[in-house]
């Protein structure tokens, strides 16, 4: 199941992690000086620091499990279990002939796999689990302090030099990466690619639990013409206040992308189906009323709900094509309307 996988997923993880505080401490207890092993016991530190926050997610259970984002789940625990395997194996070689050298590579090697995207995912629910944010410039700034204090712990050979800045970089370019192939640019909600991503580890565990899921689609009532007669730059920023009011008026649980040029969609899990109506309809005049400040515009939405059968991608494809046939009927009978079925 699903929720069993994220939960190997998360305790991997963690296990990982905690490998990689241990090894630190090991390199402390070999430091062959004070500086070195403030550093080693420094970083240590802040390992086991983020080691303790994802405990505190695991023992979350279910509200972890289910705000955990991850893609192609099943490889990604094989993938784990890899990493997991390699550094024990190079601990192995390390300790059989331990020195300032061998430990600064295998500590570049630790950070390299940390990087791996489910870290990533695991940061980015850190906030709503644990209230504490492992935000990417933190990160970004201890990953600046690892690589200048490793230069005090070994001869800096090219090398080594060429390593550390191999490593920035590769955290650097992933983490744009990773921003343009799943945020909008424009409106700062997920792409569609990334939408789709984003919800289905949460569709395989609403599927598991048997809960009702909603896909809303809403589309923005005579937005081309609006474009011409105001101006695409006008265009841009009421996509922008669309965006900004659907995220705002939803629950932080609940996942939105921008579906194509001027409509947008939503999945939301659990839902109440007979409260799905009047939370369109909110929504529906909060966009009027935001607009207005701008150009007014008027939305038409469709919803679909139900549970997930057995084939998941499948009932939430359904889900959408029906949110599809309702939004195209609301703006068939006159726009800004919410239909639901």
């Amino acid at each position: 199941m699903a929720g069993d996988i994220l939960d190997e997923i998360i305790e991997t993880c963690l296990s990982l992690e905690k490998k990689a505080g241990d090894i630190f401490r090991i390199f402390a207890g070999h430091a062959g000086n004070d500086e070195e092993r403030c550093f080693w016991e420094t970083v240590a530190g802040e390992t086991r620091h983020h080691s303790d926050l994802l405990d505190r997610v695991r023992e979350a259970g279910g509200a972890g499990v289910s705000s955990l984002v991850v893609y192609k789940p099943h490889e990604t625990r094989e993938e784990l279990e890899m990493i997991g395997k390699s550094i024990d194996d190079y601990l192995e070689q390390y300790q059989a002939a331990p020195d300032p050298a061998a430990a600064c590579l295998l500590g570049f090697r630790l950070q390299l796999y940390l990087l791996h995207p489910s870290f990533a995912s695991l940061c980015r629910m850190m906030r709503d689990v644990t209230g504490e944010a492992m935000d990417a410039n933190c990160y970004g700034a201890y990953l600046r302090r690892f690589i200048d204090g490793v230069a005090g712990c070994c001869p800096m050979t090219p090398e080594i030099e060429l390593l550390g800045e191999a490593l920035f970089r590769l955290w650097s370019e992933s983490r744009q990466l990773a921003a343009q192939s799943h945020i909008d640019a424009l409106t700062g909600v997920l792409t569609r690619a990334g939408f789709f991503r984003a919800i289905s580890s949460f569709a395989h565990a609403a599927q598991r639990s048997g809960s009702t899921v909603a896909i809303m689609l809403i589309d923005i009532d005579y937005f081309k013409l609006i474009s011409e007669n105001y101006g695409h730059q006008t265009g841009d920023r009421l996509l922008q206040v669309v965006a900004d009011t659907i995220v705002s008026h939803l629950r932080r649980s609940d996942i939105v992308g921008r579906f194509n040029g001027d409509e947008f969609i939503v999945y939301l899990s659990p839902v109440e189906p007979g409260a799905l109506q009047e939370v369109a309809e909110k929504l529906r005049l909060s966009i009027a009323e935001a607009s207005a400040r701008l150009v007014s515009v008027t939305v038409s939405i469709g919803i679909a709900f139900g549970t997930l059968g057995a084939e998941v991608d499948k009932g939430v494809e359904d889900l959408v094509r029906r949110a599809d046939e309702c939004q195209m009927q609301a703006k068939y009978t006159g726009k800004n309307k919410v239909v639901m079925k």
